[in-house]
């Protein structure tokens, strides 16, 4: 018989289960598509109830006022739910205001929010009202109890539907997974495979295929490397140029176009660097068009002469930006055929061996079973196998993801099967690029592919680098190393151990077990059992001392912070000065004693790895090739983390950064390491390696120079051209410099800040966007401005509140008298054109932290270290920040630095002389409202 279910919703004061009150009750009782019953009633909080959430729900103090308390409405409510199975969208959210106030609610639910993660993998959003649209299902009035109750029992039912279409195949393995680990959404599925005993296969959207020996996996088409002319031909720079003139041929096909002699500028630089083999910086600032600008002469340079040109961004929004749109563009245009392709860095990709491994051993945990279930349906879609299409919100989601991933060091395509079928997303997608004209990569696989001495990437020889002031960060990131306690206990456990009562655990026990099933003469087994238990006899130990190790570095570090308090993690440099202390000799004891059984766990493991390939010879292992790589790559794993450990405490690099960093509140503690100096690399490896290196950024110079730049990235020999912006600066952007504010590190400046913001938001009508340097200040500055700004109808949004950044830069678009107060992230990235963003307020300068390892460490490295790199780098980040207020020729504006020291300090100009010549006022914070309201009027 169908089953019945209740959907329930709540609307609340706040988010706050212990704190927050309840507003409004709806729930629907329903079953299969029939609607039984409904529950609906206003609640009385005892208290005013916000604007905000006014603003939201359209409930006001008016409606819940002589409405029942909650304690009357309870009874009736836990009556009307009964032990039904409970739906609704992110519904432990409810459950846990109900539980808050009642022994009840404690039934079986189901979570849509969960469910079209899983369902829908690939959505680009899944919020009620978004997951209502791409259903077809009415939502009448969003954020009310009753109507979000039914959408979701209706959402709830048409993504039954949508299950019961996948193969009753899939449908019983996700099932299989689930009801091992006792994954609350079963219950979903197994309805979901009674339904599709109605859909005979000939009926199902959903095509019958599920693993490698279906379509999905077929073996790519060959493909044709790309190679080099005999000679080569330069670009004519004169014809290229002339597409983008008034008469050219991108006026006829786009009736908007816009010619822009600034672009025009940087075409002919980039195409004449490319005919003389030369390197080129370019500053271009929003607007020019600088796409296009390096585009269409790498694709004429590849093309002519069979050159793979390599483009490299920071950011997957550029990536497929170009993909998607400008090289698209260029194929109309262009009366040429060519292939452009995007690589990723392996953890991009899915690996089928691994997944396949995951499969036959099964989900560990709910949380498992549910990425599991999602990415084999999300199998049934995808043709690249890129992970960027999934939905993985949490950590937990991320880490199995790596876990699936391509990025995995034991992996050995001559003896993986599915690579040998072609049906490696990741090796596909690198034959892709091998017959492709322009490859496009992101900064990371750029780096990776240094790293590996030119593995990762098809050779190339002209290299085009965008976003290109943070490739210095890249490379930083990229080549350094982080892990603790956890971690390695992880990796070691995961390796096996075998209990005094002969139990084994972990790869261990797969290897055991596929030699049992084998059927091993006992001779031989006997010889495995042996390897297994000295194996797990050396993890015994290496746990034993990891945890010694880990309990003094964490005592080390207690000692060092002292009575020091703070809400930040606490950091230490482990330089020489630390060092020569006598505490850290018991650390080099404890970490010598903790690298020995780590060692015998490496060559052990891959002794056995060696043996089990001798076997293969002789007897059916069942996927030996899968549990060979499993076993190599976590011995080269762990051999990683224990030469890194060594490293950092006992033969230090002068080339690295060591430091450990503990959380506030916690007595976690992790290892890091990161390299230097990023210019020799960049020198050594790129400029020195290819013939043509373009970087380029919006962002480059610091006082009207490259200097800075040059410095970071060792690029000496570079040829430098900076174009001008094609954005009137001075007659559409007011730079406000509030001058009698106390400094930052003075009594008083929060507090007149948040003061100047709010009646700076009251006169812009809201309309702003708020940059910060800390999470600290943001919320200080949230507490004071949100309550007085709601009542003059304007909304206040931050970050790190719960909601996604994109999601609050889509509201930030779509809504109507809006504040967004965002740090680092939010200081570029944000393309905001048009009214919604008005107004740009800066509440400091964008100073590093000087404690930080890193930079204090870079810093160390100069002369002047706060005139020659704190200054130019804050620069950067300051002209970033300022970059978000004007994107089109037509957007007006006024940015407002709180900062006064950029009047009172000696590198104060050096800042100033660096803005795109903005019209520069300073005065009072009184005048500042009145100044706002005017320009914009204007």
């Amino acid at each position: 018989m169908p089953r019945t279910y209740v959907a329930l919703d709540l609307e609340t004061t706040g988010v706050d289960a212990q704190r927050d009150a309840i507003i409004e009750i709806g729930a629907v009782k329903f079953r299969r598509d029939e609607e039984l019953d409904t529950f609906s009633t206003f609640v009385d909080p005892g208290r005013h109830i916000p604007r905000d959430i006014t603003t939201l729900t359209g409930i006001t103090d008016q409606d819940v006022r002589g409405a029942p308390h909650l304690y009357d409405v309870m009874p009736n409510l836990v009556r009307f739910v009964g032990e039904q199975p409970i739906i609704g969208h992110s519904v432990d959210f409810d459950l846990r205001f109900l539980q808050q106030h009642s022994q009840h609610f404690n039934n079986e639910y189901l979570d849509t929010f969960e469910l079209a993660g899983v369902l829908l993998p690939d959505a680009d959003r899944y919020s009620l009202r978004r997951l209502a649209q791409m259903l077809d299902v009415n939502l009448e009035h969003a954020h009310r109890a009753t109507h979000d109750a039914r959408a979701s029992y209706r959402v709830f039912r048409a993504m039954l539907l949508r299950a019961s279409e996948l193969p009753p195949r899939m449908l019983k393995e996700i099932i299989g997974h689930g009801q091992r680990v006792s994954w609350n959404a079963c219950p979903f599925f197994q309805e979901a495979l009674e339904e599709a005993a109605h859909h005979p296969p000939g009926q199902r959207s959903t095509p019958e295929r599920l693993g490698p020996e279906g379509p999905l996996f077929a073996a790519s088409e060959q493909v044709q490397r790309l190679e080099p002319t005999m000679d080569q031909k330069p670009v004519n720079v004169d014809y290229l140029a002339s597409l983008l003139e008034k008469e050219g041929a991108f006026a006829e096909h786009f009736p908007n176009y816009e010619y822009r002699p600034q672009q025009v500028e940087m075409l002919r630089a980039v195409g004449e660097a490319f005919n003389e083999g030369r390197h080129l910086l370019v500053e271009a600032p929003t607007g020019v068009g600088k796409s296009l600008a390096y585009l269409i002469p790498a694709v004429h340079w590849a093309i002519q002469n069979g050159e793979r040109v390599v483009i490299s961004t920071n950011t997957i929004n550029l990536q497929e930006q170009l993909y998607e749109k400008d090289i698209p563009d260029l194929d109309q245009i262009l009366s040429l055929e060519f292939d452009a392709a995007i690589l990723k860095g392996r953890s991009h990709y899915l690996c089928p061996a691994r997944l396949q491994a995951l499969r036959h051993r099964g989900a560990r945990s709910p949380e498992q079973a549910r990425v599991l279930a999602k990415v084999l349906i999300w199998l049934l879609r995808t043709e690249d196998g890129d992970g960027d299409d999934l939905f993985l919100p949490t950590a937990l989601d991320r880490s199995m993801w790596h876990r699936l991933s391509a990025e995995y060091d034991g992996c050995n395509p001559e003896r993986c099967r599915f690579f040998q079928r072609g049906v490696c997303y990741f090796y596909r997608a690198r034959r892709a690029a091998e017959a492709a004209h322009v490859i496009i990569v992101n900064h990371a696989l750029l780096l990776a592919d240094v790293a590996v001495q030119n593995r990762a990437l098809p050779q190339y020889d002209y290299l085009i680098v965008d976003e290109a002031h943070h490739l210095e960060s890249a490379i930083t990131q990229g080549l350094s190393f982080e892990t603790d306690r956890a971690s390695v206990r992880r990796l070691l456990g995961e390796i096996g151990r075998v209990s005094s009562g002969g139990r084994v655990s972990g790869l261990l026990n797969q290897v055991l077990g596929r030699c049992q099933e084998a059927g091993l003469p006992q001779e031989t087994m006997e010889t495995v059992e042996l390897a297994i238990g000295k194996i797990g006899q050396a993890v015994d130990e290496a746990l034993r001392e990891l945890g010694t190790f880990f309990d003094r570095v964490e005592t080390f570090a207690e000692e060092q912070k002292g009575d020091r308090r703070t809400r930040y993690s606490f950091r230490m440099r482990l330089d020489s000065g630390v060092r020569v202390q006598p505490a850290w000799d018991s650390i080099e004891m404890a970490c010598d004693d903790m690298d020995r059984p780590m060692k015998l766990v490496v060559r052990e493991l891959e002794r056995l790895a060696g043996g089990v390939d001798e076997l293969v010879a002789s007897y059916d292992l069942p996927n030996a090739d899968e549990l060979q790589l499993q076993m190599l790559g976590m011995a080269q794993h762990l051999e990683e983390v224990r030469q890194q450990i060594s490293h950092m405490v006992m033969d230090p690099s002068s080339s690295l950064i060591y430091w450990l960093e503990m959380q506030p509140n916690s007595d976690h503690l992790s290892l890091h390491a990161a390299p230097l100096h990023a210019g020799p690399l960049v020198q050594e490896e790129l400029f020195h390696k290819k013939q043509s290196m373009i970087l380029t950024s919006a962002t480059l110079r610091t006082s009207g120079t490259f200097d800075f730049l040059r410095e970071r990235l060792h690029a000496w020999d570079a040829n430098e051209l900076a174009v001008g912006s094609p954005f009137d600066y001075e007659s559409s952007t007011l730079f406000y410099i509030v001058d009698d504010v106390p400094e930052p590190n003075e009594r008083g400046y929060q507090r007149i800040v948040a003061q100047g913001m709010a009646q700076l938001f009251r006169a812009t009508e809201g309309r702003a966007l708020a940059l910060f340097t800390s999470y600290r200040q943001l919320r200080a500055t949230l507490r004071a401005i949100k309550a007085p700004l709601a009542q003059a109808g304007i909304t206040v949004q931050a970050q790190g509140e719960g909601i996604s950044r994109a999601q609050l830069l889509e509201n930030f678009r779509t809504g109507d008298r809006r504040v967004l107060l965002g740090t680092r992230s939010f200081w570029e990235g944000v393309d905001v054109p048009g009214d919604p963003l008005s107004c740009l307020a800066i509440a400091k300068l964008p100073f590093s932290v000087p404690s930080d390892p890193i930079f204090a460490a870079r810093a160390e490295t100069f002369e002047q270290p706060f005139r020659d790199f704190m200054v130019p780098e804050t620069i950067l980040r300051f002209l970033q920040g300022f970059g978000r207020l004007i994107r089109t020729r037509d957007d007006r504006g006024i940015i407002v630095c709180f900062d006064k020291r950029l009047l009172t300090k000696s590198y104060g100009p050096f800042f100033l002389e660096s803005l795109p010549n903005p019209s520069i006022r300073r005065g009072a914070i009184t005048q500042l409202p009145q100044v706002a309201a005017d320009w914009l009027d204007r």
